[in-house]
């Protein structure tokens, strides 16, 4: 307990910067089970309540000085934290803007034949995928999944 000429540690600042920091870290938590519509909410929400309590912390340093340390901190604490926050609400905002692709074909358009390799290294042709297998109707339509990576 600090005496009475002793001033006090003002923890709101330093939970505060940590829940702060702790905001751009819970971008790992994309590769957890937590469902992915949820997460960037919560990637914004960890740094603005970080900075809330860092902007607590030094309302009660400016308005209790003779109790509470951390005027000079807090202004820092609050700069770092405010960054954090922007940076946050920039990626929360612009991380799924994706170039507009002139040359891909839109919905319902007819797509160019083309040949690739499949699972099992075998080369298949879009016009074989819309043949038709012996006893079997010719398919209406067909359902192209592009993955960007190899897995």
């Amino acid at each position: 307990m600090p005496g009475p000429n002793q001033k006090r540690t003002n923890s709101a600042l330093w939970l505060g910067l940590l829940i702060t920091v702790l905001g751009p870290l819970s971008n790992f938590l994309y590769y957890s089970k937590i469902p992915a519509a949820v997460l960037p909410w919560l990637n914004l929400a960890i740094p603005a309540i970080g900075l809330l309590l860092v902007l607590i912390g030094v309302v009660r340093a400016s308005r209790q000085s003779q109790l509470y340390r951390g005027k000079i901190l807090g202004s820092i604490f609050t700069v770092l934290a405010a960054l954090l926050f922007a940076g946050s609400a920039w990626l929360f905002i612009h991380v799924r803007d994706v170039p507009r692709s002139a040359g891909a074909p839109q919905t319902g358009q007819r797509v160019p034949d083309f040949t690739l390799p499949d699972s099992t290294n075998q080369t298949v042709s879009l016009a074989q995928l819309f043949s038709a297998a012996p006893g079997m109707a010719q398919p209406k339509a067909l359902l192209l999944v592009f993955y960007r990576g190899y897995w």
